[in-house]
């Protein structure tokens, strides 16, 4: 895992796959509390959290790899992730949305070096 693909220095990318891991992890349980309250499973808000917490899955992969798509899939982590946090972040209200909020916010900024480092 060089970074070479995406131009960042190793510690960068480490951060990412970091930030993607736990992303992945609080969409996975945002998504699980949603649907304890009641959610259909094909409501939007748990599609998107459950294509953050697979886009977050295949970034890992991708950054470890070095793959030709880790551009792509950091630059694409890095637009879900921040509508994931600022949608999270409206319905604070719930301690669970604030840390989910957190995490993926964590993760744009993770993802945001790699992005323009070329």
């Amino acid at each position: 895992m060089t970074g070479a693909r995406l131009g960042g220095a190793r510690a960068d990318v480490s951060r990412c796959i970091e930030a993607s891991l736990q992303c992945q992890v609080s969409c996975e349980a945002g998504m699980a509390r949603l649907v304890a309250q009641g959610e259909p499973l094909s409501s939007a808000s748990v599609r998107v959290l459950r294509q953050c917490a697979e886009l977050c899955e295949l970034n890992v992969r991708a950054l470890r790899k070095d793959s030709r798509l880790s551009r792509r899939t950091t630059s694409l982590c890095f637009e879900l992730s921040s509508l994931v946090a600022r949608t999270a972040w409206l319905d604070a209200d719930d301690p669970g949305s604030y840390t989910l909020a957190k995490d993926a916010l964590r993760l744009a900024r993770a993802c945001h070096p790699l992005l323009f480092s070329f």
